[in-house]
């Protein structure tokens, strides 16, 4: 058995990682290994004994295992050899515990650990990289590929398991008969390389299980959000078919893996076997080892055959999983190759005067979005920007609040220069409104709290209140604890919307962003929202993305963005020029 030299890789990768808990593992194997070879060696003077053999008689490893209980004070009696036995086995088995209960907590920490990383990396990846990534991705690495990755690392543990003991068992039938290894260590590689071809139809297998499976999530997560549409069009007979197909190609790849499988643990058998007669025949017919020592060591031999070729199996088990390891390892390789700049935990002074676009221009790629904006947002003001679809209103407020970095020309939060971590410490400043409203399986106190530090009770009341959702919420069975439904599908529209307003405000920003946030809410909800909008941008500064009426109605300034460029009353913004409260 040949090891691939990625799965070498992906092996020593993780053994690297967990050092401490692989070498107190190998520790273990190597004790368990030596109290069964105890075991096993005190076979001979226990067969010996049983046959009748005489002392001038007994073989050289009888004689040794006399000797050894003779140096304690012990004869070689009947009861003496078997509870030696049993207490071998019974170290062995203790030892053989210890060692797997430390795979099976290093599998789980792996798992976990998988998991934690990815995500991380995902939480520190630019928004411009993020943004175009399928989530579902994501969602199939960080559920399903977690566990086929420490599934891998828990075949790697039994690889090395087997190999070790498989190495005891192999100095044991060489120093019993060496002649029975050196007939049948001719014909065992032509076992395991019969065997080699439904270990590469496992790694392929996996492989495509991998691809499939990654492919498949991510159509269900893509589809899950909009299955309401779906199913209102009556559009399912023809959604279904894209999803049967990659779940049949995915039966067939999990097929071809159990077939590879079985037929690996199907074959092995007959083939021990073979080896193990060929050994035998020439041993009896062409040397003149004694008997009982034939018979030991043919039996110490079946271990060492039945051992490799579990390993084997393990090692075909550790192929058709690793995939998911590297489809993992790749993520996160991507994602530090374009990771944001490292969060130092710096802070910014909170917003005093002004945000300071000088001559900002964005590209996607080399299609340009916005082209040499120059203006100011003071501070503590409400500013509406609107414009048609696709005219760079989203782009623009991504880099205000420092998710995308400008192509040429700079940004400033009063007088710092929002670029490399600055950004990060900048955002925690913000609270944001998106137009797609995110809420969790969870109470509402929970969502609009957000697990922000020093949250009380009271200021997710004020922040509610303030979105003019307090008095529904109130009405609730549960109030404040109600759980909200999955994607907070047991509120309507606008309640929803509502309280991610409150979300956005319940840490008192300085700069209030929102994103076409008052669309789903009722004339009269909208008014008065936009109303306390109105009279909190005298502590805090609000962006906000609109067409509503309500909203540019109470705004200082509404600009349009159009064709690259920033207009307030048909008039383009210029280098230079600086928007202020005179400049109606």
């Amino acid at each position: 058995m040949l090891i691939d030299p990625k799965t070498a890789r992906f092996i020593l990768a993780f053994f690297r990682a967990y050092p401490k808990r692989t070498a107190l593992m190998v520790s273990l194997l190597i004790v368990s290994g030596i109290a069964e070879g105890i075991g096993l060696v005190t076979l001979f003077p226990l067969l010996e004994l049983a046959m009748g053999t005489g002392a001038d008689e007994a073989s050289g490893v009888t004689q040794a295992v006399q000797a050894a209980l003779g140096g304690v004070g012990l004869e070689p009696r009947l009861e003496f050899l078997l509870a030696l036995i049993v207490l071998a086995m019974t170290v062995k088995s203790a030892f053989l515990w210890l060692a797997f209960r430390q795979v099976g907590y290093a599998v789980a920490q792996v798992e976990t650990d998988q998991r934690l990383r990815l995500i991380r990396h995902l939480l520190a990846v630019e928004w411009s990289y993020f943004s175009r990534q399928p989530t579902g991705h994501f969602a199939n690495a960080i559920s399903a590929e977690a566990g086929r990755a420490s599934q891998a690392y828990r075949s790697a543990c039994q690889v090395l398991a087997g190999v070790i003991q498989a190495g005891v068992y192999l100095f044991l039938v060489i120093a019993v008969a060496w002649q029975v290894v050196a007939i049948a260590i001719f014909v065992s590689p032509l076992m395991l390389f019969a065997l080699k071809g439904f270990v590469t139809m496992g790694r392929s297998a996996g492989e495509d299980q991998t691809r499939v499976l990654r492919s498949l999530v991510a159509r269900v997560t893509e589809l899950i959000p909009g299955i309401k549409t779906v199913k209102a069009m009556g559009r399912e007979r023809q959604i279904l078919p894209f999803l049967e197909a990659e779940a049949n190609e995915f039966n067939l790849a999990r097929r071809r893996a159990v077939h590879a499988t079985q037929s690996l643990t199907a074959f092995r058998e007959p083939l021990i076997v073979l080896v193990l007669a060929v050994g035998l025949y020439g041993a009896i017919q062409f040397t003149s080892v004694p008997s009982t020592t034939v018979l030991v060591a043919a039996v110490i031999f079946y271990r060492v055959m039945t051992t490799l070729t579990n390993v084997q199996s393990r090692y075909q088990d550790l192929t058709v999983n690793e995939s998911a390891y590297w489809s993992i390892h790749e993520k996160m390789h991507a994602a530090e190759e374009h990771a944001e700049p490292r969060d130092d935990g710096g802070s910014v002074a909170p917003l005093e005067h002004r945000i300071s676009f000088r001559d900002v221009s964005f590209a996607y790629e080399t299609e340009p979005v916005l082209r040499n904006l120059t203006f100011e947002i003071p501070a503590r003001s409400l500013v509406a920007f609107v414009g048609g679809s696709g005219a760079g209103k989203t782009t623009l407020v991504d880099l205000l609040v420092g998710l995308l970095e400008p192509s040429s020309g700079e940004i400033l939060i009063d007088d710092m220069r929002l670029t490399g971590s600055a950004r990060i410490a900048w955002r925690r400043h913000i609270g944001y409104v998106p137009q797609e409203v995110l809420l969790f399986h969870d109470t509402v106190l929970r969502n609009v709290a957000l697990e922000a530090e020093g949250v009380s009770r009271e200021d997710v009341e004020w922040a509610l209140e303030a979105a003019g959702a307090l008095d529904f919420v109130r009405a609730l069975p549960d109030g404040l604890d109600h759980v909200v439904g999955e994607r907070g599908t047991e509120l309507s529209g606008g309640q929803r919307q509502r309280i991610s307003i409150a979300r956005a405000l319940v840490t008192r920003p300085d700069l209030l962003v929102l994103d076409e946030a008052t669309t789903a809410l009722d004339p009269e909800t909208e008014r008065s929202v936009c109303e306390a909008l109105q009279h909190l941008s005298a502590t805090m500064t609000i962006v906000a993305i609109s067409h509503q009426p309500a909203i540019t109605a109470v705004a200082d300034h509404v600009f349009e963005v159009r064709g690259g460029q920033l207009f307030e009353e048909d008039r383009p913004v210029v280098a230079g020029a600086s928007v202020g409260a005179g400049d109606e």
